[in-house]
């Protein structure tokens, strides 16, 4: 490599730490200044009920410990907020500030994930940019939802994943490491958001298409594995011998399968405002709570939450088998809700900075992902992720909140327009050098 090769590649790198810290401050600055504007009181009273309830059980763990948390929930996040709350004292403003601005690594993190995975760095900064300014991650940046932190450990996860796909040479000996590695991160995900696991045979499909012998392909998917179950292992064991019987992660599976698949939703349809005074809905394609699905009678509704979790998974399943047409219907509602397509207008912020982008950024990566067909194996691990997000809402339904990996799917492959299928992709977007230039080096 001549000296002046080895001086424009230095320029590059500063380039990119420069734009990568410049991107994280940018970041904390939208991130807390949309809680300040949003939110700036210092009571939990004006948050949504889910909200409160996170900070309830936080609450429960700095009286009580572990044993306070329910069966339907999970230890990590009430334990994030509990160790903000145990440093910045009982402020809900504080906490969230402090939050929010962890919160801030999400663009700052895609866009080290993509500029490894691609070797592209304009594809990087515009998935950076765009994830920066993309509403949704700002709005639940401001709350104390777990989908946040949980994408940003399942991007971490990602990046993990990504360079054990790759192989390249700085991972190569430590291959399998990075598998176990990656599916650890996948665990620690699933105990911040249950739905990943849904993601875990995406997951284990992307571990075996990654290897070229059949034998590493075994040995990837059963060391991803490992390293998933191995991370849930204790939390699981804890959980099934307090409540006496199995359980992987939590036990409101019935709870989230009932909520969205029930009679009682082909007729429900009405519209309220939320703690924090949002326009919502409730209607075919959304969820309801397991005392208004129509499944539990009052006096079920009073047996201990483990009985009441068997009834719910006993009737949903056989109303599931008995009426297919019925849950066709409520499971693309759901589909059409979580992609923005139905219910279009659902007052202006939402539609204006939610539906009327999230259209033409699913057209472009529509196009993207055709154009890239031929590479298909070297995006696969960005238009998996709409796929991933779609099944989720099968399962559950189609909050935006669940969409937010899907949306990063999206953003990226909409960012990746500017490839080309025959270019160079590990070359930070430059052309293949010349053969004179090659010979130079």
């Amino acid at each position: 490599m001549t000296d002046g090769t080895a001086a424009l590649d230095r320029r590059r790198r500063q380039t990119s730490v420069s734009f990568a810290l410049a991107l994280l401050l940018a970041a904390i600055v939208i991130n807390v200044g949309t809680v300040l504007l949003v939110r700036g009181h210092s009571t939990v009273a004006g948050i949504d009920s889910d909200e409160q309830e996170y900070w309830s059980l936080a609450s429960g763990l700095l009286n009580d410990g572990i044993s306070s948390i329910p069966a339907r929930r999970t230890v990590p996040f009430p334990l994030i907020l509990a160790s903000l709350r145990a440093i910045l004292g009982d402020s809900y403003l504080a906490v969230q500030l402090a939050l929010s601005a962890v919160l801030a690594l999400v663009p700052f993190v895609a866009y080290l994930l993509v500029r490894a995975h691609f070797g592209n760095e304009r594809v990087a900064r515009l998935t950076g940019l765009g994830i920066l300014f993309w509403p949704p991650f700002i709005r639940y940046a401001a709350t104390l939802y777990s989908d946040s932190i949980a994408m940003l450990g399942f991007l971490c996860f990602l990046a993990a994943l990504s360079a054990a796909m790759r192989g390249e040479s700085e991972f190569r000996r430590m291959r399998s490491a990075t598998w176990l590695f990656a599916g650890a991160l996948l665990g620690v995900c699933i105990q911040l958001k249950p739905l990943y696991l849904v993601y875990v045979p995406i997951g284990a499909a992307l571990a075996f298409a990654a290897e070229r012998q059949w034998a590493r392909r075994t040995i990837a998917v059963v060391l991803l594995m490992t390293g998933t179950i191995a991370a849930l292992a204790p939390s699981s064991v804890y959980l099934s011998k307090r409540e006496g019987h199995f359980m992987l992660v939590t036990g409101n599976d019935s709870e989230t399968l009932a909520g969205g698949l029930n009679p009682a939703l082909l007729t429900t349809h009405a519209v309220y405002l939320t703690g924090d005074r949002r326009q919502t809905w409730v209607g075919p394609g959304k969820w309801l709570d397991a005392a208004a699905t129509g499944y539990l009678t009052a006096e079920e509704l009073r047996r201990p939450y483990i009985e009441r979790r068997v009834l719910l998974r006993e009737r949903s399943l056989a109303w599931i088998r008995s009426h297919p047409a019925a849950v066709a219907y409520l499971t693309i509602r759901k589909i059409l809700y979580m992609w923005g397509i139905y219910p279009f207008w659902n007052g202006a912020s939402q539609t204006l900075l939610g539906n009327c982008l999230l259209i033409p950024l699913m057209a472009a990566a529509v196009v993207s992902t055709v154009r890239l067909r031929r590479r298909a194996h070297d995006t696969a691990l960005f238009w998996t992720l709409p796929l991933f997000s779609t099944l989720v809402a099968c399962i559950s339904w189609g909050s935006w909140r669940f969409r937010m990996p899907g949306d990063v799917g999206l953003i990226v492959l909409a960012a990746a327009l500017t490839l080309t299928p025959e270019g160079e992709w590990r070359r930070g977007g430059e052309p293949p050098p010349s053969p004179a230039a090659a010979e130079t080096a």
